[in-house]
């Protein structure tokens, strides 16, 4: 602790580089061990080396360790602040689950996405009205000046020589960067400019079930970003994670038409954010009929909500974060 009276070379957000004190030292693995068994935690059914060499090899300290919040601590006494029966192994185990749901909402997302940009180039195929070209230049035409110059720059630089461009989608931005069809734009584009241009022809069609959607789609954008980035998910599972945010009538459709009650365990869990767009993502997932054009997605989500009932069954409910478990294992059975 006589290390946070030292003086550092810090970087912040608003302040830029600074000179900062008071700051959390940086510690070994070792030292993260030693500071997890002076707040409860055990090493029994994981070794403190097992422990230390999956700080050193598999993850970081605050990732494998993110989820020790969801567990109960000591209320008085002399353990007051330590906590309750938490072992290493069981952050390991949790940690594990939470590789398996990134894993799993990344495929549904992802398949959402291309769903998403199928039925807007099927839709446009079968209209008269449409060319496929004039929608694209509509859409730019309707975008601020600085989206457009972002979507440009964007197309711009990864057209570029294969090595400094994309070597994956580089050749047909420059194929079609003359004249950008939307069967093209859509392949090429971000998930972002997804958004946009699916908000664009929901009101080029007068389509309010599409322009929910595009709501809806928000959310699984960031369930994609979150799995993508290795990001945790269910150290968010608790009380602290709630927000405001009102979902979709189309959500709340679709949970009274798969059976999901208007009860009071589902009005407390969709408080979450994070339960909620993981929900939007399974909505769209179901509403793009995911589950019958995507098999592997199906089966994995079906894999996943064992998972979750065996972690919910492991600690029983004595851990608040058992019940958004098992919410979840509930919405993946309406939906696989």
């Amino acid at each position: 602790m006589k290390e946070k009276e030292k003086t550092y070379t810090a970087w912040g957000i608003g302040e830029g580089v600074h000179e900062a004190r008071n700051l959390k030292p940086m510690l070994t693995p070792e030292e993260q061990v030693e500071l997890l068994k002076t707040k409860g935690v055990t090493f029994e059914r994981c070794s403190e080396k097992q422990a230390i060499e999956a700080l050193s090899r598999c993850g970081t300290f605050m990732h494998l360790a993110s989820c020790r919040r969801l567990f109960q601590k000591h209320a008085e006494g002399q353990d007051k602040g330590r906590y309750v029966a938490l072992d290493f192994a069981d952050l390991s185990a949790l940690n594990e689950l939470d590789d398996e749901i990134r894993c799993t909402f990344l495929l549904a997302a992802q398949d959402v996405e291309r769903l998403a940009k199928t039925a807007i180039i099927t839709r446009i195929s079968e209209d008269p009205r449409e060319d496929g070209y004039g929608i694209v230049a509509d859409f730019m035409e309707s975008q601020q000046g600085r989206y457009q110059g972002y979507i440009k720059r964007d197309l711009s630089l990864r057209m570029g020589a294969e090595i400094e461009g994309d070597v994956y989608s580089g050749r047909i931005i420059a194929h079609y960067s003359g004249a950008m069809p939307v069967w093209a734009f859509l392949e090429v584009v971000t998930f972002g400019t997804l958004l946009a241009f699916y908000l664009f022809c929901s009101e080029r069609w007068e389509d309010a079930a599409m322009r929910e959607e595009h709501y809806i789609l928000k959310g699984v954008k960031s369930v994609r970003n979150c799995c993508s980035h290795g990001s945790c998910i269910l150290n968010g599972m608790e009380k602290s994670y709630e927000s405001d945010y009102t979902l979709s009538s189309l959500v709340y459709a679709w949970l009274n038409d798969n059976g999901v009650p208007n009860s009071k365990t589902r009005r407390a869990k969709l408080k979450n954010r994070r339960i909620q767009q993981l929900l939007e993502t399974l909505v769209m997932f179901g509403r793009l009929d995911g589950a019958a054009l995507s098999t592997s997605t199906a089966d994995a989500l079906s894999e996943l909500r064992v998972a979750l009932l065996d972690t919910c069954e492991r600690y029983g409910n004595q851990n608040g974060f058992v019940s958004y478990l098992r919410f979840l294992a509930d919405l993946i059975d309406k939906t696989a």
